[in-house]
């Protein structure tokens, strides 16, 4: 999800579609050499430094490249960057590869990596991946071939997320200006933007003589398609090949299909309902909040919505196997007759009507999950009726504070680290964030830069525990990815939830 200023990004890539070719509709049929690959949303912007929202970014991922990569089991790998090492507690050294050029001949040099994370720090350009690189005090670029990451302090993360941020070509950039990226990408991946047909499809093309080889498929479709049981019949029909989010109800159907199969995966990303708790309301009143999560029924939510392919969130807000995650914190579990104790402790009359918004198409089950939540929550006073919005507008009006007084959202945290959930989401200021206090913020910065891992530890069972009592979500679950793929198609699901289309390849008949 999106971070500061998306909503600028988001006007521009509104602004309309981009057509570089025919514009047919494009579909995968039972033969073709085209994949077609159907999320719930299209692409919110085709700039790979405007937004973290992962649809987009498994787009933009085609087109850019990173200084490092993630194997599926979530290893670093080389992908720009040959090698890299720590030099000085707050130095990173990159060397670059040699012989890469941008699609549009330019070479790749350390002037890009410098003028990659420079952009992202401009106030000015609001990019939604301004926290990425928030350690970083300078990259010095002594050759063409060596980037050197200065962070402000030592810090116990690699600085500059460079699995994640992806190098854009300076020279291209300068001549055409911010808004023009939008629509116009040009990276150093292993496909190229042939169409951007604006809610309908974005066909992409191989690239020849790419530094990591040729992709093995030629033509890529991204068409996007929000109704889940269209996406469903798009994969048995053979107009797409793979699909996101299969609703649990046609799990089974697809693991057994003809022509499909099933790909499963323990998802990074958690489902959470954020309250914002800086505007005038119930949500305002941390009793109302701590009873809300007493009033609601996880195991029963995944049970019956999600038959069993979720599991729920354990001792806060980070999945068990991040830095950060400590089993010894306490959890809400279902307790109504405790919710109905602190609603009266809250002082809130009840019955009070409230509002959840949800997007719907966005994640695997959202709004179905968003109605049960609210039926739950009605059965102890807080009459609960669910809003959705198209995902676009949806991120649009939460960066403006707009989901008042709850929304719906999921988190994917490829760090696997507690610092990029917690600066995120519970830092005050930043616009994903719907509460934070000085203390939480100065503890997270600490942290941050806390290179004792049983300090750092100390410090994250601290700030997790204050997270816990001010309950400023209603903690849900971490889901089970569950993507729908034709038999034709060897594709291999991963946690990051990141799609490399450079690694797919045609079944064998």
């Amino acid at each position: 999800m999106p971070h500061r200023g998306l909503a600028m990004l988001l006007a521009v890539a509104l602004l309309g579609g981009i057509s570089l070719g025919a514009g047919q509709r494009a579909e995968a049929q039972p033969g073709s050499e085209t994949l077609t690959i159907s999320q719930g949303v299209d692409a919110d912007t085709l700039n790979p430094l405007g937004t973290p929202v992962t649809t987009t970014n498994n787009v933009t991922y085609q087109i850019f490249d990173g200084l490092l990569a993630h194997d599926p089991a979530g290893r670093l790998i080389p992908a720009l960057a040959t090698s890299w090492k720590q030099i000085s507690p707050d130095k990173w050294e990159f060397k670059l590869r040699h012989g890469v050029t941008f699609s549009n001949g330019d070479p790749f040099t350390s002037a890009d990596v410098k003028f990659t994370v420079e952009k992202l720090q401009d106030p000015t350009f609001k990019s939604g991946k301004a926290n990425y690189v928030n350690t970083i005090s300078q990259v010095l670029t002594p050759d063409p071939y060596t980037a050197v990451y200065v962070t402000k302090k030592p810090v116990a993360v690699m600085p500059g997320r460079p699995f994640d941020v992806r190098i854009v070509d300076a020279k291209y950039w300068k001549e055409h200006g911010d808004a023009y990226m939008a629509d116009h990408p040009i990276g150093t991946g292993a496909y190229t933007l042939k169409e951007w047909r604006k809610d309908d499809h974005i066909t992409l093309v191989a690239r020849k003589g790419f530094w990591g080889g040729d992709a093995p498929i030629k033509t890529v479709v991204f068409r996007p398609i929000p109704e889940a049981a269209s996406r469903v019949a798009a994969l048995q029909t053979g107009a797409s090949d793979i699909i996101t989010n299969v609703p649990t109800q046609n799990a089974d159907q697809i693991a057994k299909g003809k022509n499909t199969k099933l790909g499963e995966v323990r998802s990074d990303r958690v489902l959470f309902i954020a309250f914002e708790t800086e505007k005038p309301g119930p949500q305002d009143n941390v009793y109302f909040r701590q009873a809300l999560n007493y009033a609601i029924d996880i195991p029963a939510v995944i049970k019956t919505v999600l038959r069993g392919h979720a599991y729920p969130l354990q001792n806060g807000p980070l999945p068990p196997n991040f830095v950060g995650y400590d089993a010894k914190l306490p959890s809400y579990s279902y307790d109504p007759a405790k919710a109905k104790e602190l609603l009266k402790r809250s002082g809130v009359t009840l019955p009070v009507d409230f509002t959840l918004w949800s997007p719907s198409g966005r994640y695997n089950m959202d709004k179905e999950v968003a109605q049960a939540i609210a039926g739950q929550l009605s059965a102890v006073g807080v009459n609960t009726t669910v809003k959705t919005e198209e995902w676009t507008n949806y991120v649009n009006d939460e960066l403006h504070k707009n989901l008042t007084p709850m929304y719906e959202l999921g988190w994917g945290n490829t760090t696997f680290d507690a610092d990029d959930t917690l600066t995120a989401l519970f830092t005050h200021d930043y616009p994903l964030s719907g509460w934070g206090t000085p203390e939480t913020d100065k503890m997270i910065a600490q942290a941050r830069s806390e290179t004792d891992p049983a300090k750092r530890a100390e410090l994250y069972a601290k700030i997790l525990g204050m997270v816990h009592e001010q309950a400023p979500w209603l903690f849900l679950f971490e889901y089970q990815d569950l993507y729908g793929i034709t038999k034709r198609v060897n594709f291999q699901p991963r946690s990051d939830e990141q799609i490399n289309c450079h690694d797919i390849t045609w079944a064998k008949p």
